[in-house]
């Protein structure tokens, strides 16, 4: 059984945490030492238990606490060898300790004590973005975000994954009248942009059954609504499924059965 917990999602923040009982990793570090530390002990994750951190990419929301957890712990991270290369200015700006960061190809697999972690390639406006499979013994875990397009792999490692983390950025008619310019539109719609309800909900419909676990995240706070996504979810998904969508800056845990 593991025992998983989003610290927060959305713009304002992006951290999860997955824990076996001897070793937790991270996805992602959009949130502060203090919140990281106090919310993993809170939540009965001991910081020695910290075993890894894997990043999906290189925007703040994503990675601002890295190079802090870094010191604290010396903890590894890891990062798609495109990132590590052309993501340098970016790790500079965050403060990323490069001596503790190390590469992977798409494709194959980190093992992290009892964790595999297979990364694929995610479409998005920073180098060598990343989503996650993960493997824990009978446990299997999906997490797609900060994505323009749905690639190939994820159709295959949703489908076997019993518990999902998917974005489903923005309601495409809120987008298309609300306050954004034209070219901030078209960049969170383009092919290096985020996906929409439709498409994640689809996508989710489409490789889930009876049982699993699905938790909608990412949400825009500008271009989404809770309501509005809820309610495509109620009419798309089949009943035996069960779907949380996480609000912006929430906080949430669960387990595996």
């Amino acid at each position: 059984m593991l025992h998983y917990c989003a610290l927060t999602t959305g713009s304002c923040g992006n951290c999860y945490l997955f824990y076996d009982g001897e070793t937790t990793i991270a996805i992602d570090c959009g949130v502060t030492w203090k919140k990281f530390s106090t919310e993993m002990e809170m939540h009965s994750m001991p910081l020695s238990s910290l075993g890894a951190m894997f990043l999906t990419h290189l925007h703040p929301d994503h990675a601002k606490g890295v190079g802090a957890v870094q010191r604290k712990t010396q903890v590894p991270v890891f990062v798609s060898s495109t990132a590590l290369r052309d993501g340098k200015t970016e790790m500079d700006k965050l403060k990323i300790e490069r001596k503790l960061v190390f590469p992977f190809t798409w494709g194959t697999t980190v093992g992290v004590g009892k964790f595999d972690v297979t990364p694929f390639r995610t479409s998005h406006d920073s180098p060598g973005s990343s989503g996650y499979f993960i493997v824990n013994g009978n446990d299997k875990i999906f997490l797609m975000t900060d994505t323009g397009v749905i690639p190939e792999e994820a159709w295959g490692y949703s489908k076997v994954s019993s518990v999902k983390f998917i974005e489903s950025n923005y309601d495409s008619d809120m987008l298309a009248h609300g306050p954004y310019p034209t070219w901030l539109k078209a960049r969170v719609r383009g092919e290096y942009g985020h996906l929409s309800n439709d498409e994640a909900v689809n996508f989710a419909g489409e490789t889930s059954g009876r049982g699993d676990q699905i938790y909608f995240i990412h949400l825009s706070d500008n271009n989404n609504d809770v309501g509005l996504l809820k309610d495509l979810v109620n009419k798309t998904i089949p009943s035996g499924i069960f779907c949380k969508v996480c609000e912006r800056g929430e906080m949430f845990e669960g387990f595996t059965d």
